[in-house]
Order: C-alpha cells, then sequence, then structure tokens
C-alpha cells in the first residue's frame, strides 16, 4: 500500500472517531438527568391542608414555577414517609396516598419511585421538553400520622409538620393553611436549619395560617396547630423501631428481670462445669496421699487448693519420672520426656556417654523390656531406630522428627490409663477450648438474634459469660481422679524430701543408689544441681559413694560441677537435638513441595412538643426541585 492510501486511511479512521465521539455525547446529554444543577425559582406557593376526625391530612398545593429564569422540564417532588424519632432507632411511618399532579399549561405526567429509605419521588413533566416559561402546578394527596394526640408536653393534639424540607431553589410568597374540625387552640411557624427563626403565624377559629415572604434554598420550614385535646379521637401515630446496637441491648424492666435469671443460670452453670473438668477429685475420711482399703467404702469429694502435704521419702509406687512429671501439671513437657531416658538410663536399658566435643553417646544394652511401659519401650525404639548406638548430634537429622512429641503425646494416654486422669488432659483442654468458643459465639449469635429481633440482646450475654468463664477454666479441663490426686499428694510430697533434705536426714535403703535413682524425679521438680551437690558432700565425708555408671565420661566424685554441667548439658543438647530434627524435616518437605509444584410497628410516643421548635414530622413535606 502506497503512503498516500495509508495517509486516506487514518484520515477515515480519526473521522469516524470524531463521529462516535458527537453520538456519545449527544446520547449523554439528552439522557434526562433526576436533578437540575439549578432548580427553578417559585413566584408563589400556597399549601392548603384540611384534617379529618381520623388525623388524615388532606393536602393540596399551588405553585407557579418560573422557568423563564432557570428553564427545566418540571418539578420534582420528594414526599419522606419515614423520619427519625427522639429514641435510638425509633422512627416514625407515614401513609402517602391519592397523589396527582395536574398543570394547565406545562405537561403533567408524573413517573414515582420510591427510594431505600422511603421518600417518595413524584417527577413531573416530559423527558424530551424544556420549559421557557411560567407555569403552574396543583399536587394534592393524602397523610396519615401526622398527628400527635394529647402530647405530654403541650397536653394538645398537635399538627406538627416540616411542610418544607430540602427545596434546591429559592421560594417566594410562600403560604399554609391548616383546617381542623375544632378551633385551633395554639399555632406556631419555625424556620432556619435549627428550626428556631419563628415566623409569621396565627388562627382564626378551626383555621391556622402561616405565611413566609421568601425562603431560601435548603431552608427548612415547619408548621404548628394545636387542637384540644380529643380532637382527633382516631388518630395516632405508627412507630417503627429499628434495631441498632444500643437498642438491641436495651435495658428495660423486663429485659433486666429476664438477664438477671439468665446470670444466675450461667453463675449456676460456671460452678457446675468447674466442679466437673476443672476441680480434682480426693478421697474423704482417708489420710491425704492414701487410698481406701479394699473392703473400705469409698467417699469422693474435692481436693482442696491450699492442701499441706507431708514429706514422702519414696515416690509414688511404681511411677517413673515421666509418669509423675505429667501427673504434676497436667502436662507432658519436653522434660518429662528427657527424664524418661535418664531414668532408662538408671535402670540399666541404655548408656550414656560423654564426648570429648561436647556430644553425647547412648548406647542400647541388652536388658529385657518386657517389663517397660509402652511409652519407654516406644522411646527407645524411637532412639535407637538405625542401631543401638546414636549420637545427639545424629538425632538431629529429620527421621527423628516428632519423637518428642509422639513419647509426650503417650505420656498423656499413659496417666489416663493409670486411673490418674478421667480422660487424656490434653484432648480435655482442647475439648474445654473449643466448647469455650462454641458456647461464646452461641451466647453472641442468640444475643443478636434477640437484640434485632425483639430488643433482648442482654438476656443472652450471660451465656456468652460461660464460654468466657470455659475458656479460663480450660488449662485445668485436666481433672484428676481421687486416685490421681493421691499420687499428687505423695509426689508432692516426695518433692518437699527432695527440695528440703540434708546429707545427714537421707534415708539410704540397702542396696539402692538413691542418688541415681531419684535425680530423674529431681530433674522432674527443678532441684538436679541440689541433689547433685549434696551426694558430692556425702562423697568428701565417705558416707556414700553413688554409683554412676549408667553416665561415663564424668565422674561425680572428682567434680561435682563437672559433673552436672555436662548432665545438665545432655538435658539441653537433647532438646537442641529434636528442634534440630524438626526443622530439618520441615525443610525437606518444603523442598519437595516445591519441586512438586428486625422491625416491627406500633402507637408510640410524640417526640418534642412543636411549639419549641427543634424540627416537626417530615411525612409527605416537600423536598426537591426542579429537573
Amino acid at each position: 500500500m502506497t503512503g498516500r492510501g495509508q495517509l486516506r486511511m487514518k484520515r477515515h479512521g480519526l473521522q469516524g472517531l470524531l463521529v462516535l465521539a458527537i453520538v456519545l455525547l449527544t446520547a449523554f446529554l439528552a439522557a434526562p438527568q433526576a436533578w437540575a444543577d439549578e432548580s427553578a425559582p417559585i413566584n408563589h406557593w400556597n399549601v392548603d391542608v384540611n384534617l379529618s376526625l381520623d388525623g388524615v391530612a388532606h393536602v393540596n398545593a399551588e405553585l407557579e414555577m418560573d422557568f423563564s429564569k432557570t428553564f427545566g422540564r418540571g418539578p420534582v417532588f420528594v414526599l419522606p414517609t419515614r423520619q427519625p424519632g427522639g429514641e435510638d432507632g425509633q422512627f416514625y411511618r407515614y401513609e402517602i396516598s391519592g397523589i396527582r399532579v395536574s398543570s394547565p399549561t406545562a405537561p403533567d405526567q408524573i413517573h414515582t419511585t420510591t427510594d431505600k429509605e422511603g421518600n417518595i419521588q413524584v417527577r413531573v413533566g416530559d423527558a424530551n421538553r424544556y420549559l421557557h416559561e411560567k407555569h403552574t402546578y396543583q399536587i394534592s394527596y393524602t397523610v396519615t400520622g401526622l398527628i400527635a394526640p394529647n402530647h405530654p408536653k403541650s397536653h394538645l393534639d398537635e399538627f406538627n409538620w416540616n411542610v418544607i424540607g430540602n427545596w434546591r431553589g429559592r421560594i417566594n410568597n410562600f403560604k399554609v393553611k391548616v383546617t381542623g374540625p375544632e378551633d385551633v387552640s395554639k399555632a406556631a411557624c419555625w424556620t432556619g436549619n435549627n428550626y428556631k427563626q419563628s415566623c409569621t403565624s396565627g388562627s382564626s377559629g378551626k383555621t391556622a395560617t402561616y405565611s413566609l415572604p421568601s425562603v431560601s434554598p435548603g431552608t427548612p420550614v415547619q408548621v404548628v396547630a394545636g387542637f384540644p385535646a380529643g380532637t382527633f379521637p382516631g388518630a395516632k401515630q405508627n412507630v417503627e423501631y429499628r434495631r441498632t446496637l444500643s437498642n438491641a441491648f436495651s435495658l428495660t424492666p423486663i429485659t433486666g428481670a429476664a438477664t438477671l435469671v439468665t446470670t444466675a443460670g450461667a453463675a449456676f452453670a460456671i460452678v457446675k462445669i468447674r466442679n466437673r473438668y476443672a476441680r480434682d477429685e480426693a478421697y474423704l475420711g482417708v489420710t491425704p496421699g492414701l487410698s481406701p482399703h479394699a473392703d473400705q467404702k469409698e467417699h469422693i469429694g474435692f481436693l482442696p487448693d491450699d492442701l499441706n502435704v507431708a514429706v514422702q521419702f519414696h515416690p509414688p509406687k511404681n511411677a517413673t519420672p515421666g509418669e509423675i512429671g505429667t501427673l504434676m501439671d497436667a502436662n507432658a513437657d519436653f522434660i518429662d520426656v528427657s527424664s524418661s531416658i535418664i531414668d532408662l538410663a538408671v535402670r540399666g536399658y541404655l548408656v550414656i556417654t560423654a564426648q570429648k566435643d561436647g556430644d553425647h553417646l547412648l548406647t542400647r544394652t541388652e536388658k529385657d523390656q518386657r517389663e517397660l511401659a509402652y511409652y519407654e519401650r516406644k522411646l527407645l525404639s524411637r532412639l535407637f531406630q538405625s542401631g543401638d548406638e546414636v549420637t545427639l548430634k545424629e538425632l538431629g537429622d529429620e527421621k527423628y522428627d516428632g519423637l518428642d512429641s509422639e513419647i509426650r503425646e503417650l505420656l498423656y494416654q499413659r496417666v489416663a490409663e493409670l486411673g490418674w486422669f478421667r480422660e487424656n488432659p490434653k484432648s480435655m483442654r482442647w475439648s474445654g477450648i473449643a466448647a469455650g468458643f462454641f458456647i461464646i459465639a452461641a451466647g453472641c449469635l442468640l444475643s443478636l438474634v434477640l437484640g434485632y429481633g425483639i430488643g433482648w440482646g442482654l438476656v443472652c450475654l450471660p451465656v456468652a459469660a460461660v464460654g468466657i468463664a470455659v475458656l479460663m477454666m480450660s488449662g485445668k479441663f485436666g481433672k484428676r481422679t481421687a486416685k490421681g490426686s493421691a499420687a499428687l499428694i505423695q509426689a508432692r510430697g516426695f518433692e518437699l524430701y527432695l527440695r528440703t533434705a540434708e546429707a545427714d536426714k537421707l534415708r539410704f535403703e540397702e542396696g539402692v543408689d538413691i542418688f541415681s535413682r531419684y535425680l530423674p524425679y529431681a530433674m522432674i521438680f527443678g532441684v538436679a544441681r541440689r541433689w547433685t551437690a549434696l551426694f558430692s558432700q556425702l562423697k568428701l565425708t565417705n558416707r556414700f559413694e553413688a554409683d554412676t555408671s549408667w553416665y561415663q565420661g564424668v565422674d561425680l566424685h572428682a567434680s561435682n560441677s563437672a559433673f552436672y554441667t555436662r548432665f545438665n548439658n545432655f538435658c539441653y543438647n537433647f532438646s537442641d537435638a529434636m528442634f534440630t530434627a524438626h526443622e530439618a524435616a520441615r525443610a525437606s518437605s518444603y523442598s519437595s513441595s516445591s519441586f512438586s509444584s428486625s422491625s416491627y410497628t406500633s402507637s408510640g410516643t410524640s417526640g418534642g412538643s412543636g411549639f419549641s421548635g427543634g424540627g416537626g414530622f417530615s411525612g409527605g413535606g416537600f423536598s426537591g426541585g426542579s429537573w
């Protein structure tokens, strides 16, 4: 194609775009707008209101709109059917019917719409015809709900109406006439943004009149006519309540009484839940720490919080350090796992050897494991899954990931199997947390439903409080049985012994190395340093020599501090190894995944008296302008 041909095509393309732009602009300008930017002024506006005995207001209005100053298609009237009341969430509702508009000189077809706030918009005129002269319009309709019978402040039947709301243009020569079935007792007129500026008003017989020479754009006008109480026997105000956060939880005599009942029920429920799930049981009628004889009837109550314990020279019978550690706080901690390893070493199932580089070597022995608890056999099998020897550094490999958590879970099962807890304490705590959140959610949901439904939101808040209490108590949901509490008292007594025993008051047993035997328990109670130092002193006086053949590489008797330091490092290094194994497994997993990749209506209050200003009922009052 030649350059000239290309230029011709470009020129035709630009012409096409220009034509399209003109068409779109013309369509946009021709589209009817709901409002004109500036409303045509009103030369005069007369409103005539006749009130029937049932309180219905029959409105007839005539206005002259001057389109010679601001052209437009016709007037737009906005008639409110709902108005906020004096209380939070309260709305007055008005019924508007029989809307008719006519004009002797201008198009008077109407288009009516209602927005979500209940405002009726009446648009008058022809969308395709602009007006340039003065035109007169008549509008008529009826409004129900503008009468406040026997107002508590004025003691009159008040017709209190915002006849003009937010009119967008200037109004000149504005007049209102209100006629009722009885003589008018009092009349008032208010204008201004706060309805504090009075305007001309008067009354004669059954008619009240009001007038303003001009009304500025956006300035409201309120007219009030008071009739003797009982003038409108059939009149009533329709009040609609929209639920808000405050009135949904309002305190009334009824909701207050109901809330007291639910609060009492919630308090009772909290006590019952605490007693059932969060208080340890205990044998009654026997020495604390002991169990009833086989021929003795069991009486079970609750374990006192401030129970004093007596010194016990032995741990609970056949109870291992890991089991005691889990029993003490209803938690299977890392120290419970590491103390179990030391206990197995003391009992001859493995040997721990301190290495010169700070590491430790664990060596499995040939001792028969059939007498061990399942969690102990599982611990040994996991430690030595790759052979009879393993170092702590090697335990940091990803294949050992989960070793500690697996043993802790087995410890939870073990203490439940021993009958020390009703159920697995960890599971019970999680159940308590889940139940707490569920009860909170249920209480809040019920409060919202009842609150926004009938205003009774307060009544169910105590239910949510029960959920909060359950959450706070969930940490104690590992409830001990009476058997478990007896073992707990013995364990606390044994802890007291390890914490307070002096070298000259130790209870030695023939053939038993109490240093090594009780060292894992001292770890559980946090007194391993004290226990080690105590037996180092005994060696210096030649009163006792501990057998530490289960822990090679450091001699307790040669250096107490060195033994404790290396022994303590074993526990920390084991913890680090488990963390390293977990991180290695997570990194491996990440690498693998990366490569593979309500409202109701009733008769209500009347609000403030219109004779003090402040705005009246806006139902059916005029807002709008021209379009």
